[in-house]
């Protein structure tokens, strides 16, 4: 039944092959026949768009188009891994703070609280600032700052399955807390849950590219949807496809995320079923 409303849904249909076709082609790069992204031709600096580049060239002489491509699966990777890292986090702190209560729920939400009271963008800068430039530190600062917003999700899902009659029952039958908090508690938060970490993709690749662009995420030379757009913003009259072409890659991404959430919401949402 899920499955026939989600193919019936327009938009997550628009929003699952926006985002299979950016990792389709994100993954293929190797396999696209495409310039070295790193290679540099000073005396094809600047090319504007054509049959020889089909993105134009960068004021190294570097292809735009390889590079956009391999700027996609870093951003790709670290949105989806920093999500994954973040609501593996965020689902084990909510689920033992709303199953258990108590101090344990204080503790939870009190470590949920000091992190989201910042806001995300600032809390990323200060963290890379700290840790310095990497894939891995943008990692492991975006799956910090996402995991107060799973784990509220997963909490306020417990708190109310927690009471349910079939929880009641097993525990009734000796079933011991970790069987019931993983066999008949968290698959029923994993609806909610599903629809937040898909925008959480978005959200993430959207603050990578807003460091990168700062000089605080991917290091150079390695292309990023960000850096290629610090990289184009001195030549915004003379290459305007430096900024245009990252801008609507990472446009279109963000779009197909926030699209297939929305689809899913609308799918996996029992209050909005007619």
């Amino acid at each position: 039944m899920l499955l026939k409303r989600f193919l019936c849904n327009k938009m997550s249909m628009i929003g699952l092959g926006v985002v299979i076709l950016v990792t389709l082609i994100s993954l293929a790069a190797d396999y696209l026949g495409l310039a070295d992204p790193l290679r540099i031709s000073i005396s094809n600096r600047l090319q504007a768009p054509g049959s020889n580049f089909l993105f134009g060239t960068d004021q190294f002489g570097r292809d735009i188009l390889a590079r956009v491509i391999q700027g996609g699966w870093i951003s790709l990777k670290v949105g989806i891994v920093s999500v994954i890292l973040g609501a593996i986090f965020g689902v084990t702190l909510g689920a033992l703070g709303g199953y258990f209560g108590g101090w344990l729920d204080q503790f939870c939400i009190l470590a949920m609280d000091a992190i989201i009271a910042f806001p995300a963008t600032l809390l990323a800068i200060g963290l890379m600032a700290a840790l310095g430039p990497g894939v891995e530190n943008i990692i492991f600062a975006l799956a910090l700052i996402g995991v107060p917003r799973y784990g509220r999700v997963v909490r306020g899902a417990v708190l109310s399955i927690r009471e349910k009659e079939y929880v009641e029952a097993a525990r009734a039958a000796g079933s011991s807390h970790l069987k019931i908090i993983m066999l008949h508690v968290l698959p029923n938060t994993m609806a909610p849950l599903i629809i937040v970490t898909t925008i959480g993709v978005a959200n993430a690749i959207l603050i990578e590219a807003a460091l990168s662009f700062l000089g605080l995420g991917v290091p150079p030379p390695a292309p990023s949807w960000g850096n290629i757009l610090a990289d184009g913003r001195n030549f915004l009259t003379q290459a305007p496809w430096l900024t245009i072409i990252p801008g609507a890659a990472i446009s279109l991404t963000v779009l197909g995320f926030n699209t297939l959430g929305d689809g899913l919401r609308d799918v996996l949402d029992p209050r909005l079923k007619q």
